[in-house]
């Protein structure tokens, strides 16, 4: 299999293309939360348009969406300091001074970042990142039952809370995201028609409360956990051999799909805390149609990438994945300024379809502005000013003719 990289860079075209796919994958996730989808009181929500889509959609959501391109991200993060890692072992020194001044900088972007939203995923990435340097060392043969080990540990809490915790009794559902010391009429008084000043005070209700979540989905343990699986596709040579494989493919898909359609029938939720027993195996279910629908994605790109026409095909993601920092935050601030008060002012007006019509909108703008961009400078505006400041000097951008 012939493997397609930059002759000048050395980077892996198909991870770039897999990274764009997930910053759109992540676009659809993230915009239910800017536009206000999933605050609004859930009788304002039938009186949005074509709700008559909506169980549609959210079965779209389910099945493509949920958990899937995050969990993809997060692997592409784990494997990038692979093969950045395995690059410079001669160097390690110099190597991992660099790249811990770099995460310090990405640490600092996540703060500014969570500032504007309270979704953001930066500053996690980041801590856990100074984690995974430190795993650097671990042998190849424990790497992936490592993974595995922290791609589950959340149940662990998950049994702790239903063996000596409270009976906590069954709230009311008020909106398809809640928080018990706010109503869904006053995040969407605030965010979609307040201040400045409201929108910052709510953001960083918000931003405590998302932390605090963290403890009954394990975000914590099993971004780490797909870091390190990240980390061991990288050394296996998963990216350059592996993910061309049709055999696997086939595998991933089939246990994705099944796992994904027992965790649904049996309507689990991994951002709550567990109700029985058999609720926590059904959570590691759902982790598990997760993990391998990513693995399954990453598959099927790789199947049409390996055609010539393919790789022209996908040129748009590979676009984006090029500038996925720049995209990724530009997002969120695309997402604020429709939706917010403070912006347009179109929070709590659009339905799941339609949603979905925009988010392929803002895509399809981001790719545009993508390849513009990139006939003139090396890197994205983000991802040039990160390694400025990790560099501690300023560098050209320019392309030279």
């Amino acid at each position: 299999m012939s493997v397609q990289t930059d002759s000048a860079t050395g980077r892996i075209h198909i991870i770039d293309a897999i990274r764009g796919l997930a910053i759109l994958g992540i676009l659809f996730a993230n915009i239910q939360s800017w536009s206000g989808y999933k605050y609004i009181p859930l009788e304002d929500i039938t009186e949005l348009p074509f709700y008559h889509l909506d169980t549609l959609f959210n079965q779209l959501h389910y099945w493509l969406v949920d958990g899937k391109f995050y969990a993809i991200f997060s692997m592409l993060f784990g494997a990038g300091f692979g093969i950045q890692y395995l690059k410079n072992q001669e160097n390690e020194a110099p190597f991992l001074r660099k790249y811990r001044r770099r995460l310090g900088f990405l640490l600092l972007f996540g703060v500014a970042h969570a500032l504007l939203w309270s979704g953001d995923i930066l500053t996690l990435y980041a801590l856990l990142a100074f984690v995974l340097v430190m795993l650097r060392g671990t042998p190849y043969e424990w790497l992936l039952p490592l993974a595995l080990v922290l791609l589950c540990f959340f149940a662990l809490p998950q049994v702790l809370v239903l063996s000596f915790g409270e009976t906590r009794a069954i709230e009311p559902v008020l909106a398809h995201k809640t928080y018990a010391d706010m109503a869904p009429q006053v995040l969407t008084e605030s965010l979609g028609a307040g201040s400045w000043s409201d929108v910052f005070a709510t953001n960083l209700h918000n931003l405590y409360w998302r932390w605090l979540d963290f403890l009954p989905n394990g975000r914590i343990s099993r971004v780490l956990g797909f870091f390190v699986l990240g980390y061991y596709l990288s050394r296996s040579g998963f990216f350059v051999n592996t993910i061309y494989s049709r055999r696997r493919l086939l595998l991933y898909l089939l246990l994705g799909v099944v796992a994904t359609a027992v965790s649904r029938h049996m309507g689990t939720n991994i951002s709550r805390w567990a109700v029985s027993g058999a609720d926590v195996m059904m959570k590691m279910v759902l982790v598990t149609g997760q993990v391998f629908l990513a693995m399954a994605y990453m598959g099927l790109l790789a199947q049409v990438f390996r055609h010539g026409w393919g790789e022209t095909l996908l040129y748009p993601l590979t676009l984006v994945g090029r500038m996925a920092f720049t995209s990724y935050l530009l997002q969120s601030v695309i997402g604020v300024t429709l939706f917010y008060g403070v912006g347009f002012g179109l929070w709590g007006t659009l339905g799941l379809a339609q949603l979905w019509v925009l988010a392929l909108c803002i895509y399809a703008s981001q790719v545009l502005f993508c390849s513009i961009w990139l006939r003139y400078f090396k890197q994205g505006p983000v991802e040039w000013f990160w390694a400025c400041l990790t560099a501690g000097r300023f560098r050209s951008n320019l392309r030279t003719l």
